[in-house]
């Protein structure tokens, strides 16, 4: 696999991550209180596991290992609304 495809699947989860921050940050601006909504975690399980995949490309076990542990808190608050 070329390694432009590997950084583009790296990069595309680190956009999503950020995303995620911004649209609480908005949700949270609208409701004048800090709130964390549904699409927040959505986009964390999809980052997540797309960082996953990139770590996997590149061998990396630290990536691999450190969001296999974060999916455990994604789907328990995606599920817990």
């Amino acid at each position: 696999m070329s390694n432009w495809l590997i950084y583009t699947i790296g990069f595309v989860a680190q956009i999503l991550f950020s995303s995620r921050l911004i649209i609480q940050w908005l949700s949270s601006e609208r409701e004048k209180k800090v709130i964390t909504p549904t699409l927040f975690w959505t986009l964390s399980l999809i980052a997540s596991f797309l960082l996953f995949i990139y770590g996997y490309l590149r061998n990396d076990f630290a990536i691999m290992l450190g969001q296999a542990l974060t999916y455990f808190i994604y789907i328990r608050n995606l599920f817990q609304f």
